[in-house]
Parts: structure tokens; C-alpha cells; sequence
């Protein structure tokens, strides 16, 4: 029997020290992670106390379990009373004050509610936004509301303008083209514009800002592209944090960043919510690596705090909506994605290709799925743990 123990006591010891041995590369960011208390929800929610607008860099447009994260952030009472209005990159400015009306109207049967999102869907852009997060988003924000006095209940300002009014021509695409060369000072302008006028009526107001990718940057990468994050963090000096949350590679969607370490330390510990600074912590100290462009700087330089919410394999790729090409929009949207494609291949002098009729008729349903490249990601971090 001693024989016994003693062979499964060599035996642990030999696993724990090969297991110690493989986790030497992810040891500091483990270290760190155990000290680390705070929900995401929590630390999104903290930087409001000193800061007047907190940005959110939104991973894949498409990924759902995010905007669980946001609807609880908007949900919380602390964010009710104090912030209450939430800018968004995706969806054209001119939906407003359609949206809000939406938002605060709290007598809408089921169907009504169904009906206004399939509308605000169709008009998010031109050309189709076949990504479900913004329905979901914005049901999310009126199912919040419903429980709100008129004075409480949040608000919501899409801030792209990715859209052309009334009848599209190709005159007017290419000239909405043309001004996505200033996208990003566009949308900054927008959101100090309207925040201003806030904040005359109400000194104290506080904003959410969801950006998706580099337009969240308080910096500029090495390819000179000036970003909304920048702008309204020169705008509003101090009193800005913006905040990245856990992705992936979007760009090759076969790895993990930083060649999977920080995901391994937070499988690791099997911790699945977090949010800290990313000063004073080893993860803000690396190169980064969310851009293809090269750039000397590093995590800390571009954002001010780090959220980890659902690790890569619980991720959710959303796309579709029921009904969606019901109703003779499939008609409009072939009609949009043809003068689309005209424009942009003919500013590019090459061959117009036709519309892909069955990919727009496969988004009349919602689409859930993991990400594409999921077993490459999931083994650019495992290789870390064994």
C-alpha cells in the first residue's frame, strides 16, 4: 500500500513540475489574474466615477455574447441614474429620433416591437447589415426601458453615416464614399456635437461609446489612420477611458493575440470575467498586436483598461434576422448591393460581379455559430496548458 502511495505521490510530482514547466511562459499573467477580483460589468461601470465618457472597443461585429456584457452594463442601476445615453458606431445618425421614440415607448405589443426592429435593420446602412447584433441591441435597450419613468430611460444615438437618403443613385454612393475618408472625425464630431448640447442641459452627464476595432483607439497606428477614440479623447482630455475587450485575430481568424498567452492564463484559472487597468498590469506591457499594421507601441498606449468577458470557444457569430428579406425588401436590398458594387469595382476598374442574391436570402433567418477558425484559435492557446 506504501509502495502504492508512494508511486502516485512520484507521479503527481512529475505532472505538477512539466505542468509548471509548460506554464513558465504564461506564469506572470496567471500571478496577476488571481488577484483580480473585478467583473467586467463592475470595471466598466468604475471608470465612469472619474471619467465622463467610457469607450468600449466592440470585438467582430457579429460576435452576440458582447452585447449581453453591454445590455448589463446599461441595466445596472449605477448606469441608469448616473449615465443613461449610449453612442454607437453601428447605424446611420438619420435614424434618429425614430429610435428613440422606439426606445421609450413602452405600449408595443410583441409584434410591434418585432416589426420596428426588422425596420431599424433595413435601415442601419446602405447596402444590407446582415449582422443580428444591432436588433438585438437595440430590443435589449426598449426591453430595459419599459420599466423606466420618461426621465430614466436610456438613450441611444447610432452616429454613422453610411447612408443615403431617399433614393440611392450612383451619384450619391460614390459621394458617400468619399466622406468615409473622414469617417472617423465625422463620427468623433458627431458624438462631441451631441454630448455638448447634453452636457449644457445636465454638467454632470456621463456617455457609452461602442466602437468596433481601431476606431476605439485613443492613438494612431503606423498607418496614419486617425481614429474617433483619439478624437474625443483630445476633445475631452482626462476624462476619457477607453477600454478593449478579449478577441481574436479578425484579420487571419486562425489565433488568439499574443500568440494565445492571455487566453491560456485565463483558462488557466477557468476565469471568464474580469476587467482591470491595463498600467500596473504585465498585460499591458506587450506590443501591440490587435492591428495588422506594425507599431512600436504598446497595449497601455492604446487603451486605458482591459475587459475579458466569454472566452474565444463560447463566442457567438450572429447573423440574419427572421424576416428580414420579407416584405419586398429582398427586391431593395439586390437593387442596393447592384449600385454598390458598381460604384466600388469601378473605382477599382475591375469587373462588376453580379449580386449574390442566395447569400442576401440566407439572412432571412438568424444564424448562430462559432467562429470559423475555431480549432486553430482554440490550439494557439491550448499549447500553452499541456
Amino acid at each position: 500500500m506504501k509502495k502504492l502511495i508512494s508511486f502516485v505521490t512520484l507521479v503527481l510530482i512529475i505532472s505538477f513540475c512539466a505542468h509548471s514547466q509548460t506554464h513558465e511562459e504564461i506564469s506572470q499573467y496567471v500571478s496577476f489574474l488571481k488577484t483580480q477580483k473585478t467583473t467586467a460589468k463592475d470595471y466598466v461601470l468604475s471608470l465612469f466615477k472619474n471619467n465622463d465618457i467610457v469607450i468600449l472597443c466592440e470585438r467582430d461585429h457579429r460576435e452576440l455574447t458582447q452585447y449581453n456584457l453591454f445590455l448589463e452594463i446599461i441595466r445596472d442601476q449605477y448606469f441608469i441614474d448616473n449615465v443613461g445615453v449610449v453612442f454607437t458606431e453601428v447605424g446611420a445618425r438619420i435614424l434618429n429620433p425614430e429610435l428613440n421614440e422606439f426606445l421609450s415607448d413602452g405600449n408595443l405589443t410583441e409584434n410591434e416591437i418585432a416589426e420596428k426592429a426588422l425596420h431599424f435593420q433595413r435601415n442601419v446602412m446602405f447596402t444590407v447589415w446582415d449582422k443580428s447584433n444591432f436588433s438585438f441591441f437595440i430590443k435589449g435597450i426598449h426591453n430595459i426601458n419599459k420599466s423606466l419613468p420618461a426621465n430614466k430611460k436610456v438613450k441611444m444615438y447610432p452616429t454613422d453615416m453610411m447612408y443615403v437618403e431617399s433614393e440611392p443613385t450612383e451619384e450619391k454612393v460614390l459621394d458617400m464614399l468619399m466622406k468615409t475618408r473622414q469617417r472617423d472625425s465625422l463620427m468623433g464630431a458627431f458624438i462631441i456635437e451631441k454630448f455638448n448640447m447634453m452636457k449644457e442641459s445636465k454638467p454632470g452627464q456621463k456617455a457609452l461609446v461602442v466602437m468596433n476595432f481601431r476606431h476605439a483607439y485613443k492613438e494612431k497606428t503606423s498607418d496614419g489612420n486617425d481614429n474617433t477614440g483619439m478624437f474625443l479623447t483630445r476633445e475631452y482630455p482626462g476624462k476619457v477611458a477607453n477600454v478593449f475587450i478579449n478577441t481574436y485575430d479578425t484579420f487571419k481568424q486562425d489565433r488568439a493575440l499574443q500568440d494565445g498567452k492571455w487566453d491560456a492564463a485565463f483558462k488557466a484559472l477557468n476565469k471568464e470575467d474580469a476587467g482591470f487597468d491595463f498600467r500596473g498590469s504585465p498585460f499591458g506591457d506587450y506590443n501591440f498586436d490587435h492591428y495588422p499594421s506594425e507599431t512600436n507601441k504598446n497595449y497601455a498606449d492604446m487603451f486605458d483598461g482591459f475587459i475579458f468577458y466569454q472566452p474565444i470557444e463560447k463566442f457567438q457569430i450572429a447573423t440574419g434576422l427572421p424576416g428580414f428579406m420579407d416584405d419586398g425588401f429582398f427586391e431593395e436590398a439586390v437593387k442596393m448591393e447592384g449600385i454598390y458594387n458598381k460604384v466600388v469595382y469601378s473605382l477599382r476598374k475591375m469587373d462588376i460581379p453580379p449580386v449574390n442574391e442566395e447569400r442576401l436570402r440566407n439572412f432571412n433567418d438568424i444564424h448562430i455559430e462559432p467562429l470559423w477558425k475555431l480549432d486553430d484559435i482554440k490550439n494557439s492557446i491550448d499549447k500553452w496548458l499541456k
